[in-house]
């Protein structure tokens, strides 16, 4: 059996528009970039049916087949497959960036007992018609037209733009295929109010399948409001300021906090997103910050005496194993492209920001935490060398898509962690 495959971002716009899932956080790079994951996601059903593809996996009288998503996958990453078997099943692990991402469950020609799930009271009921989609390909399969439909309602229905599939169970009854009606049945309940877990259940030809829903927590826009202490040491402010990574984030909230004076020149940086913000003294380019570090140079020079806030960011990752593409991207990006920039501007007038994270406190082994505590020494080593003044912030949970999850899905904003503390203000202004 082959043990690996690979799922395009062509692969997943085709499965897109066949299934009628046009959910933009698997369609729109833009969309992607700005989401929790930071990239787009490949349909949760489409990875089954490519797993199921690869197994040769063959209907049997009564099967289930259970599958438990622990994280989401990405597309034009490998994803490989380990089987482990038991008496009477048979367990899967999908892995992606050496980590579990999926759980598969397959049970044969047993008679299973429906569980407690069936006596869910569903007050939410949608009721689908197959959309005449071909599938002259697949040979009419009654579970793709499901797993299809499944897709499409929860990724454009309910939950709809914020969704997310955790689990799916599907059962399949040779006896209960009599019901031949071209219409896919979906009942749904949301658990609890307030409380992002939504049970459902799928019928149609022969199939129950019961899934697990999640809203998708996101960005939210809050109000920006600072404190009189604040707003006093901004307008203190003299020094000229480069802000790199200012389209989102901490770094789109210190563009906001520094918009605030007018006296001084601010020039913002960002890579996908446009800043929108339109000032006289404001500054704004689009700069690829692993490619553009002389632009960065000639802003310096040409600005100094210069604040220089260091904000440019990839998606994080908290797990104490990582590829080797992702730990070289954080190496790059959070090490030495901050010394490779402070070097070669060791003459002008600068100082240096650099945000870190209060991870550290919580988990050292992580990778994440490792790579950023190297950088708070090494940046600091060569900032004292070159008596550059350096300050470096551990920063907690703040309002990101780094930071937004379902344990925490209204983080503060930077304007609400500063507050009034005049030593933290001195410190990060």
């Amino acid at each position: 059996m082959k043990k690996f495959f690979n799922i395009s971002k062509s692969d997943g716009l085709k499965y897109a528009k066949s299934s009628g899932d046009n959910n933009k956080i698997h369609t729109n790079e833009n969309y992607g970039y700005n989401s929790i994951f930071g990239e787009n996601i490949c349909h949760g059903t489409f990875v089954i049916l490519n797993f199921l593809k690869i197994i040769k996996f063959k209907k049997k009288i009564f099967f289930s087949l259970q599958i438990i998503f622990k994280f989401p996958f990405f597309y034009n990453k490998k994803i490989f497959i380990k089987t482990k078997k038991q008496k009477k099943l048979i367990k899967y692990f999908l892995y992606q960036d050496l980590k579990i991402k999926a759980i598969i469950t397959i049970k044969n020609n047993i008679n299973s007992k429906m569980n407690s799930i069936e006596n869910i009271s569903y007050k939410r009921i949608k009721i689908i018609k197959l959309n005449n989609l071909k599938y002259k390909k697949y040979n009419n399969n009654s579970l793709r037209d499901a797993l299809d439909n499944l897709s499409k309602y929860v990724g454009t229905i309910y939950p709809g733009k914020n969704s997310l599939i955790s689990s799916i169970n599907i059962i399949y009854k040779e006896k209960n295929k009599n019901n031949l009606s071209k219409t896919v049945k979906i009942n749904s309940k949301l658990l609890k109010r307030g409380f992002p877990i939504i049970k459902n259940r799928l019928t149609y030809r022969g199939y129950i399948i019961y899934f697990d829903t999640l809203i998708r927590p996101s960005i939210n826009k809050k109000k920006f409001k600072l404190s009189s202490i604040l707003k006093k040491n901004i307008n203190k402010i003299r020094e000229n300021v480069l802000i790199l990574g200012a389209s989102q984030g901490i770094g789109k909230d210190v563009l906001n906090i520094f918009s605030r004076n007018k006296k001084i020149f601010k020039i913002a940086t960002y890579y996908k997103n446009i800043i929108n913000l339109k000032e006289k003294k404001l500054i704004t380019k689009k700069i690829n910050i692993e490619k553009d570090t002389k632009l960065i140079n000639r802003f310096i020079k040409l600005y100094s005496p210069i604040k220089i806030y260091y904000f440019p960011s990839k998606k994080i990752f908290f797990d104490n194993k990582l590829s080797k593409e992702i730990i070289e991207g954080y190496r790059k990006l959070y090490i030495s492209i901050p010394l490779q920039i402070l070097k070669e501007n060791k003459k002008e007038k600068i100082s240096f920001f650099y945000p870190s994270t209060l991870h550290i406190n919580l988990n050292k082994n992580s990778i994440y935490s490792k790579i950023k505590l190297e950088a708070e020494q090494k940046i600091k080593k060569v900032c004292k060398k070159f008596k550059i003044p350096f300050v470096v912030h551990r920063f907690p949970a703040i309002n990101s898509r780094q930071s937004v999850s379902l344990i925490n899905p209204n983080p503060k904003n930077l304007a609400e962690y500063l507050g009034s503390d005049k030593s933290l203000i001195n410190s990060l202004f």
